[in-house]
This record gives structure tokens, C-alpha cells and sequence, in this order.
């Protein structure tokens, strides 16, 4: 059950910094030690360079044994990553060997690197993502190929992110609720992801037009794109925010030209917007700790009420306890949490907790809740 998320703040730092940070890399000046030989100690500053370049500190101690041979994979690209480096100051001291470096590194790189993306979603408790997305070709008669559902699909797809299942989306587009969300009713999205087990849903709409010949005589038409899309948070209710993007393109197939701008939009929405939103919105839980609402049963006394929620809201990493209330004749205690952790982290910590008497066992979770029983 135990899983390490030592790596998890730079990774963290990497991918929520502003995306215009990525159009440019980053000088900075690194140490490196060894008492191999001098390139070994190069190698040794282009570690330290790449994890100053993120601003934070890669901690050496870590929890799980996978977990440090997925850290090295990432930090085996160290190379790849600067795009140069310059010599500063060298000395050989009590046979160690010593060197000052002024490094180049793309930010970039790391950013792209799939690896580097897995490993934080896997921290993320892989969020699910449910996407809906309507299309509409004004002044053409093609039929609705939902070529901008599937590109943001297979994009995310690509990054490691997991999606609810075409099947399950198929038949959710059969309900109002779908229609109703694609409106722009947020109820509406959260209630369809929270059904699906999905923590953010993307909803939008894409409007292709045809805005005339691409050059005159050449026969080829201009196909403008525009899609807009809105993230909402299931487990809050959260819009976390909305972004339009435009793609052109220009072909002598209408229908081959819609595809084609409806792609480019996709991927610019994806690649400059969607994943920098959702991780941000993680980042915001590292600060603040991850809503969890943990439900309890078992309790059926005030008394114990009392002392299951004073106990919990003391507990480390719990950073506020809001009682969610308390039913005797049921038994059923809800206390929605603000945790620094992941809710696995959280049932770790619970399952087998003695208050009183008694104690918890934990009989289920998810990434935003915890279910346990008090006996």
C-alpha cells in the first residue's frame, strides 16, 4: 500500500510552471563532487543543475525501491536535457575531484519527457478524465465526426492519463445530463463524472467555418477551428478554468480541411492548456492538502463521534476536519478533509488507528475519498 512520492515536488514544480517558462531554458551554476574522476564529477554538476533549474532539491532518502529506479530513469536524461554547459572552476583535493559549471537547460525537455509525466500521474492516484466535446460545422453538411473529442482523447492518452472508457461514454452521451452539461451546466459535468469515477471532466465546443479560398484560383478552401473548453474538478465542483484555441488549415476537401484545423486546435489546447490546468490543480493540493471526504461507520455514540473527530483532525498531514455530519440510528460518520497526501496515504495512516475502545479498519478508497469501519 505504501507508495513514495519523493520526486513528486519537482516533478510538481516542472509541470505547473507557467507554459510561456518553456520557450526558453535556464542558465544556472552548479557544483559537482567526485572521487571517481573529473567526468564523473561533470555528470555529478549536471544532476544539481537540472534539479536547480526546477528550483527544488531531488532528496537522496526515498520509501520504495521502484520508485528509485523510476527517479534514476529521469535523472539518467540529465544530458539530454542541458543543451550546454561551460567549465567554470576545477581542482583535484584529497583525491576528490571538484567542478563549477554555468549550465544551460531546457525546460522543455523535461516537460516532454513521458517518463517524467507518468511517474507524477501515478502520485496523482491517475486521475480519471471524462472528455465531451460537441462539433459543429457551420455552412457544411458533413456529419459530426468528433474528430476534436477523439485528438484531445488520444492526446492525453498519449501523456499516461486515463479516460473513461469510449463504451461508458457512448452511453453517457445518451443522457440529458450530457446535454445538459454540454450546455454549460457544471452540476450537470460534476454529477456525470462523480457517476463515472472520473475526477475531471472536459467539456467544450468546436465550430469549424469555412472562410473562403486559401489563395485565389487555387481551388483550396480555408477551414477556421475554434474549440473551447472548460475543466471542472468533480470532487469540488471546481471550474478550474476555460481556454480557446484556433486552428486553420487549408485544403481542397472541405472535410479533410475541417479535420485537419479541428487537430491543430486540439493539440494546441492540450499541450498549452489541459495538462498545465490539471496538474496545477495538484499542485494546489501539495500547498493546501487534497479534499477527501472519509466516511466512517460504526459510530454509535456521541462520546465516540467526538473522539474519532477530534483524534482525526490532529493527525499528521490532516490540515482542516470538517464534520460532515453524524447519524446515530445509522451510524454513519462523514468528515470531509483537507489531506497532504494521497487518500492511500490517508488509509495507511487510519486502517487499524485505536480510539477508545475501538478501532478503524479501512474497507475501501478512492483518489477522493476513504471508507472505514469502527469496531
Amino acid at each position: 500500500m505504501k507508495k513514495c512520492i519523493t520526486f513528486l515536488t519537482v516533478l510538481i514544480t516542472i509541470f505547473v510552471l507557467p507554459a510561456g517558462l518553456f520557450a526558453a531554458t535556464k542558465v544556472v551554476m552548479a557544483e559537482g563532487h567526485s572521487f571517481f574522476n573529473k567526468d564523473d564529477a561533470i555528470r555529478q554538476a549536471q544532476r544539481a543543475a537540472v534539479e536547480k533549474a526546477v528550483g527544488v532539491f531531488v532528496h537522496s532518502q526515498t520509501e520504495v525501491e521502484n520508485f528509485v529506479i523510476q527517479k534514476d530513469k529521469i535523472m539518467s536524461r540529465t544530458q539530454g536535457y542541458i543543451t550546454r554547459f561551460t567549465v567554470l572552476e576545477e581542482e583535484k583535493k584529497n583525491e576528490e575531484f571538484y567542478v563549477k559549471i554555468e549550465a544551460e537547460v531546457s525546460l522543455d525537455k523535461i516537460k516532454d519527457d513521458l517518463i517524467a509525466m507518468r511517474i507524477l500521474l501515478d502520485s496523482m492516484e491517475r486521475p480519471k478524465v471524462m472528455i465531451l466535446i460537441e462539433e459543429k460545422y457551420a455552412d457544411m453538411t458533413s456529419v459530426d465526426m468528433r474528430v476534436a473529442e477523439t485528438e484531445v482523447t488520444s492526446l492525453l492518452t498519449s501523456k499516461g492519463f486515463d479516460l473513461v472508457d469510449k463504451a461508458q461514454l457512448e452511453e453517457i452521451k445518451k443522457r440529458n445530463q450530457a446535454k445538459q452539461a454540454l450546455a454549460g451546466n457544471i452540476a450537470a459535468a460534476k454529477s456525470l463524472g462523480l457517476d463515472l469515477g472520473a475526477q475531471y471532466v472536459v467539456v467544450g465546443k468546436a465550430v469549424v467555418q469555412d472562410i473562403g479560398e486559401a489563395y485565389p484560383g487555387s481551388g483550396l478552401k480555408s477551414l477556421q477551428a475554434s474549440l473551447q473548453l472548460k475543466i471542472i474538478q468533480t470532487n469540488t465542483g471546481l471550474v478550474l478554468g476555460s481556454v480557446i484555441k484556433n486552428g486553420v488549415s487549408a485544403h481542397i476537401s472541405p472535410v479533410t480541411g475541417a479535420s485537419k484545423a479541428l487537430r491543430l486546435s486540439a493539440r494546441k489546447a492540450v499541450d498549452e492548456y489541459l495538462i498545465d490546468t490539471i496538474t496545477n490543480s495538484f499542485q494546489e493540493y501539495l500547498n493546501n492538502g487534497a479534499p477527501i471526504k472519509l466516511h466512517i461507520t460504526g459510530v454509535t455514540s456521541f462520546k465516540e463521534y467526538s473522539l474519532i473527530s477530534s483524534n482525526i483532525e490532529t493527525m499528521e498531514k490532516v490540515v482542516t476536519s470538517k464534520k460532515g455530519g453524524w447519524n446515530k440510528a445509522g451510524g454513519l460518520l462523514i468528515l470531509d478533509l483537507r489531506f497532504k497526501g494521497t487518500s492511500e496515504e490517508l488509509a495507511e495512516l487510519l486502517d487499524g488507528s485505536q480510539f477508545g475502545t475501538k478501532r478503524l479498519e479501512v474497507t475501501d478508497f478512492a483518489p477522493d475519498k476513504v471508507d472505514c469501519n469502527y469496531f
